[in-house]
């Protein structure tokens, strides 16, 4: 395969990223993904092509994770009750996490398979209805009653 297209691949993700070295591990990545599909697979047709698309899509994975990260840390904060002190370890983190889990846990499968969906992966609600197959305002009741869960004011209606 060699490295034929890879300083042209450095410049565009690098001017695309605004990060040399972001560039750099999306590059290294491209290649290796490439790499491990033409061993399993036919002849690559372009593989300029190939190289630059494989790489675009690891940029929109990357964005896609770092945003449900954010989502991720904006639904743990729904478990937490009181304010975290600004200087919170990982144990605290770990431990909201591990209610959080125990919180999803006990919800029915289609309230949990809701949130996830519209509080973890960013779905909009017209999405996850059609995701799922009901409709969205089910979806919204879902999306309440299972925020109430995690609050743990579910308990406290009955």
């Amino acid at each position: 395969m060699g490295v034929r297209h890879y300083s042209e691949l450095l410049s565009y993700f690098a001017r695309s990223l605004k990060d040399r070295d972001a560039a750099t591990d999306v590059v290294q990545e491209s290649y290796a993904r490439v790499l491990a599909m033409c061993a399993s697979s036919s002849a690559v047709h372009d593989l300029r092509a190939l190289l630059f698309h494989t790489g675009r899509n690891i940029v929109i994975d990357r964005h896609r994770r770092i945003a449900a990260e954010a989502r991720m840390l904006d639904t743990l904060a729904l478990v937490c009750r009181n304010e975290a002190p600004s200087t919170e370890d990982s144990a605290s983190a770990r431990q909201q996490l591990e209610q959080l889990v125990r919180r999803l846990a006990a919800m029915p499968r289609k309230r949990r398979e809701v949130f996830v969906l519209v509080r973890i992966y960013g779905f909009t609600h017209i999405e996850a209805a059609a995701h799922v197959g009901i409709s969205e305002a089910a979806i919204e009741k879902h999306v309440v009653r299972a925020v109430c869960d995690c609050l743990g004011l579910a308990a406290s209606r009955r």
